[in-house]
């Protein structure tokens, strides 16, 4: 009975839920521990993102941050010795619906970035996944 009560447990503990959805030849690190929050973003964020940052460093974090009516998603690249890249870091906002409006994208000067949050012209999104990723 103490062990079904501990895996039910250790069920709703954030960065312990199954695997998520990342693109052919992407995985995870193993450096740092993936943190999951709630609201879980909608696997077509971490696809459409992916192809809008086409991160060109084989090493970058991955990040979503979730507001009332947007989520805003944040690839910051780690570039290895001479590893040729466009930018260290890309913003993008998406509406909360796939489809519902155009994703903009942001000056990384304009966010204020918090351990668990981010502020943008006076919002404030709570982080809801981060992942520190490589690709194959």
């Amino acid at each position: 009975m103490l062990n079904i009560l501990m895996i039910c447990l250790l069920a709703l503990v954030p960065g312990e839920a199954t695997p998520p959805l990342e693109p052919n030849g992407v995985r995870a690190s193993g450096n740092l521990p993936a943190f999951q929050g709630d609201p879980a973003p909608p696997d077509w964020l971490r696809l459409d993102s992916q192809v809008l940052a086409d991160p060109d460093c084989r090493h970058y974090g991955y990040e979503v941050y979730a507001g009332d009516t947007q989520w805003l998603v944040r690839y910051v690249m780690f570039p290895e010795e001479r590893e040729d890249f466009r930018e260290i870091e890309q913003i993008f906002l998406f509406p909360r619906a796939k489809g519902r409006a155009k994703v903009a994208r942001i000056a990384p000067a304009e966010l204020q970035i918090e351990p668990l949050a981010v502020r943008w012209k006076g919002q404030i999104f709570r982080l809801v996944d981060r992942r520190d990723l490589v690709r194959e």
